[in-house]
């Protein structure tokens, strides 16, 4: 089974559980329920083509609801990360000092989705702090 992987990053991601938990679910016709959708690979991997998805992450929501609704798109993503890569692999103290920037951006309010998905790649182990 090939895993579709989300764009987010973090601790306790059931990429690798994935073809375990769909020998588990049940095989019928409907919609997927996910209450707690994290970062989707679970929802993305069942092969529903309708689905009710729910977090109590708000920068969850705010992505993929970015997503859905096409105001993030993979080319701007790709750009984004691109840009703030190059400026990572510039900034002082091996890109801590860039990591710091951006953290310290998000958390003053503006939680941008593309923040967030740059916080939750470039930090350790997709481990990111509000």
């Amino acid at each position: 089974m090939r895993v579709i992987v989300p764009p987010i990053k973090s601790q306790g991601i059931k990429t690798k559980l994935v073809p375990w938990i769909m020998q588990l679910a049940p095989k019928v016709n409907g919609k997927w329920i996910e209450p707690f959708l994290g970062t989707g690979v679970v929802a993305f991997n069942s092969g529903c083509k309708k689905a009710i998805l729910n977090d109590t992450n708000p920068h969850i929501i705010s992505f993929y609801k970015g997503v859905q609704q096409k105001t993030i798109t993979a080319t701007l993503m790709k750009n984004y990360l691109e840009q703030e890569g190059e400026i990572l692999s510039k900034a002082n103290n091996n890109g801590y000092e860039h990591y710091l920037k951006v953290r310290a951006r998000f958390n003053s309010g503006e939680f941008s989705p593309y923040d967030f998905i740059f916080l939750s790649r470039a930090g350790f182990n997709g481990m990111m702090r509000f």
